[in-house]
């Protein structure tokens, strides 16, 4: 058989009025789709102009990556990620062969072509599209059943109501009546090897075992394909009024979004006079891709699953944040637009009802100040939503207009006046090296690399012992280092994620000069919110440096060799925490624990690892300045992370940042555990051989 044979007429079956009419309802459909959006867009464009532009080679890169292959997606611990791919790429496979049907049909008919005299839909063209497309539906039906199952189990966090139930139907029951719209037009048109559409020829088979005809097909065939476009049509006019939504708007979202964690948007005060505004304290603050983060998330939940403010009972859900916000957009979108009807109708005295505002009434400052900036929701968004921006850019507003107060507020006004949030004497930073032969800049300023002790290692007794470690170490391994000293600053990054941005200004740009005029361009430090600040904060403001965490600079040393560790006993049962600022957002996952195997005896156990652990770690409860707030032991945000640890049955819990060791450390005294908890810095100081061994 030639394989010019191999074809079908695209409108077979369908009399010339029932074209028309189809074209009239798909016309109206688009026109629909296209009011909707536009309707949308006037509200997305209430925000501020974005001040990152848009880099297109890298929006490529993202569009095959996140939304081609659903990369981000198909990571969903839970497999829905399986079934958001199936149903994506099925229904994608199935847009695209109806637009290229669309294309041979028109374009057909623009050459004066005959109905049974195609363009390029037959051939081999046809034999691979009907595979395709069949494969396609199998794929989009799938996914359909595999959430309407989870749904119906109670597995899925997904937020409910019942359109989204009728638009998960409608696209089974368009999967459905196309493969029967398929089986018929085999049997009424004697289709030439319709092996090709194989779930088209199965239904064929089963219809015609049940005594369907060629004669009583064609009337089964008309009906269906209307119900079939009749469907197809009215979803595409509904579409911006759905959850499907978020298959336009988080296109966008994903392709547009930098990916970079751990960063904040600076504020000018230049900005700040000419506007007013610190922060977002109305809808309008926000940028237009935040307003449009509102319509790609479709509530799913992932957000609220990891977020640890959530299941130690706050306020705080990220998941409800955003779709608070996204209600409070349809309000001003309903307000907006029932003024311009008042507008058009004349009636100048007539009045909506005004608004409840954005801060109070629809977001609580309890719930913004419940997060820890783990950045935990941002990572597992699968469509690029950020609810920790959202969160820190309304902090803002709340500490421009000073709605701080207690413990928090006070550990700010320290910060600024004494340069650390414990309010201590400037003097008194270095007295933590006491005994120690550690060199400052100005007695050592031909040093290699710069040790960034930090606000807790100077002030904080407990944590002053990592700081002499990990100077152990360094002495050692015969690093040639110095540290600022009295000159060393708080980095700012608590007041900077808090929202005090200009208090975090101030102290990055003293710190940037006192590094400048040093000459310092390698850092390294055992504090990973330190490391965040001074590896992508000050950036933004002229401090640029190669920035390394206290684990990677120390188990570069061990694989040189230069670090004399002995042989020995270990600690015991050892388990690992990541911190988030470490682990999610700068990647650092292996060294610490490179270094942490060290204290194991050879042939013994590893690391008994937690079961949320790497980028997928929980918080500890300190980040975003939760440090400061006056939360007992047994009420802070970081508990049930506290239970994880001590559940592995470990002897010991180590950690890589002073706040973590922190938190950890009450929770652990709090549910009187006798499991130690220890920096991974003081755990490797411990098997220094003897001649290499400083008392800390």
């Amino acid at each position: 058989m030639p394989t010019d044979s191999l074809t079908r007429e695209v409108f077979g079956n369908i009399d010339p009025v029932s074209k028309w009419l189809f074209y009239a309802l798909a016309a109206t459909s688009l026109t629909l789709f296209c009011y909707g959006i536009s309707r949308r867009a006037r509200l997305w464009k209430l925000g501020r102009r974005c001040k990152t532009p848009i880099q297109l080679r890298a929006a490529l890169k993202r569009f095959v990556r996140h939304v081609v292959f659903q990369t981000v997606v198909r990571r969903d611990r839970h497999r829905a990620g399986a079934a958001h791919a199936l149903v994506f790429w099925g229904f994608a496979g199935l847009l695209l062969g109806t637009m290229l049907i669309a294309l041979e049909h028109f374009a057909a008919a623009a050459l004066g072509r005959e109905a049974d005299d195609p363009l390029f839909h037959k051939g081999i063209y046809f034999a691979v599209y009907e595979t395709i497309l069949d494969g396609c539906g199998l794929a989009l039906l799938t996914g359909c059943a595999w959430f309407a199952l989870r749904r119906g189990r109670g597995e899925s966090s997904i937020g409910h109501n019942r359109l989204d139930w009728a638009v998960l139907g409608a696209l089974m029951l368009l999967g459905i009546t196309g493969y029967m719209i398929e089986g018929l037009r085999i049997i009424h048109e004697q289709t030439p090897q319709p092996g090709f559409s194989f779930v088209g020829l199965g239904v064929a088979k089963t219809f015609e075992q049940l005594g369907i005809t060629r004669a009583s097909a064609a009337g089964l065939h008309f009906g269906l394909w209307w119900l079939h476009a009749i469907l197809a049509l009215g979803l595409i006019a509904v579409l911006p009024d759905t959850r499907l939504l978020h298959a336009i708007a988080g296109l966008f979202c994903l392709v547009t979004d930098d990916e970079q964690q751990g960063t904040l948007v600076p504020i000018s005060i230049e900005e700040v006079e000419e506007t007013g505004r610190v922060g977002v304290g109305r809808l309008q603050d926000f940028t237009r891709r935040q307003l449009l983060q509102l319509d790609a998330c479709v509530s799913c939940g992932c957000c609220q699953d990891v977020c640890p403010a959530y299941s130690a009972g706050t306020p705080l859900s990220p998941r409800n944040v955003v779709q608070d916000v996204r209600s409070h957009l349809n309000d001003v979108g309903r307000l907006l637009f029932a003024r311009d009807k008042l507008a058009a109708d004349g009636n100048a005295e007539g009045s909506p009802a005004e608004l409840p505002a954005l801060h109070g009434d629809t977001i609580s400052a309890e719930t913004l100040w419940a997060c820890t900036t783990c950045s935990a929701c941002v990572d597992v968004c699968p469509l690029g939503v950020r609810p920790l921006e959202f969160i820190t850019d309304m902090r803002r507003h709340l500490i421009g207009v000073g709605q701080l107060r207690g413990s928090p507020a006070a550990a700010l006004r320290k910060l600024q006046r004494s340069g650390n949030p414990w309010g201590l004497s400037r003097q008194e930073r270095f007295d933590w090296a006491e005994g120690l032969d550690v060199p400052s800049v100005k007695q050592n300023p031909d040093f290699d690399v710069l040790y960034w002790v930090g606000c807790a290692a100077s002030y904080d007794r407990r944590i002053q012992k990592v700081a002499r470690a990990v100077v152990k170490l360094l002495g050692a391994a015969n690093v040639n280092f110095a540290v600022l000293g009295t000159e060393e600053r708080c980095t700012g990054e608590a007041a900077r994620r808090m929202g005090d941005e200009f208090l975090f200004q101030e102290l990055a740009q003293t710190n940037i000069a006192a590094l400048s005029a040093n000459r310092v361009s390698r850092i390294i430090t055992h504090c990973p919110h330190c490391l965040n600040s001074l590896k992508l904060d000050y950036p933004q403001f002229g401090g640029e440096y190669e920035v390394l965490h206290h684990s990677q600079f120390l188990a570069d040393l061990v694989r040189r060799g230069d670090l004399p560790i002995r042989s020995g006993t270990g600690v015991g049962k050892l388990t690992y925490h990541d911190p988030c600022y470490l682990a999610r957002v700068n990647g650092v996952t292996e060294p610490p624990r490179e270094l942490i195997e060290l204290t194991i005896p050879a042939g013994g156990n590893k690391i008994h690892e937690m079961p949320r652990h790497g980028r997928q770690t929980s918080c500890c409860g300190a980040g975003g300045g939760r440090m400061w707030f006056d939360d007992t032991p047994d009420r802070r945000v970081g508990i049930d992370r506290v239970t994880e640890a001590i559940e592995t049955g470990a002897d010991t819990i180590a950690v890589a940042c002073p706040f973590c060791l922190t938190m950890l450390g009450d929770g652990v005294a709090a549910q009187n555990s006798n499991v130690q908890v220890k920096d991974i810095a003081e755990l490797l100081a411990e098997r220094l051989e003897e001649g290499s061994r400083v008392e800390s």
